[in-house]
């Protein structure tokens, strides 16, 4: 029952990672998302500044900030809000999809399970299994399968 739900947790994830991989294509706006947000809409910096009690400096300051990566999230999202936006946040694998992980790694486990399970005495009748490395072709080990 556990592996069914981590199971399904894990394809839930991939699904809602699925469109952040599709935004990570877009490139960020060399000015930052506020401060193109913040022109697209026409709403000035005074007004920002009105909804969130700060002045229209610290305003720009802080789209100074998310340009430069310095900004917490904290201040991004109350920036966002004051804009008439959400902040949307994230993570997405750099390399493959979750899925992909997750299949190599059910491949290792059948390999290992597959190959490294012997039985020991079937010609005295016994039938006791013993675990160790069984002598396998180069073409049969996981690294050589993974390549191809």
């Amino acid at each position: 029952m556990r592996k069914v739900m981590r199971e399904w947790a894990r394809l839930e994830l991939e699904r809602r990672v699925r469109w952040y991989r599709k935004a990570r294509s877009h490139a960020r706006p060399p000015e930052g998302w506020l401060r193109a947000m913040r022109l697209a809409v026409g709403i000035p910096a005074e007004e920002i500044a009105g909804k969130m009690g700060f002045t229209a400096k610290m305003v720009l300051q802080l789209e100074g900030a998310e340009q430069k990566r310095t900004i917490s999230l904290e201040r991004l999202e109350r920036m966002a809000r004051a804009v008439g936006c959400d902040l949307v946040y994230g993570l997405v694998p750099w390399e493959r999809s979750l899925e992909d992980r997750a299949m190599e790694l059910v491949e290792r486990e059948v390999w290992r399970k597959r190959y490294t399970t012997r039985r020991v005495g079937e010609l005295a009748g016994r039938t006791q299994r013993t675990r160790g490395p069984v002598p396998l072709h180069p073409w049969c080990r996981p690294s050589q399968i993974s390549e191809r």
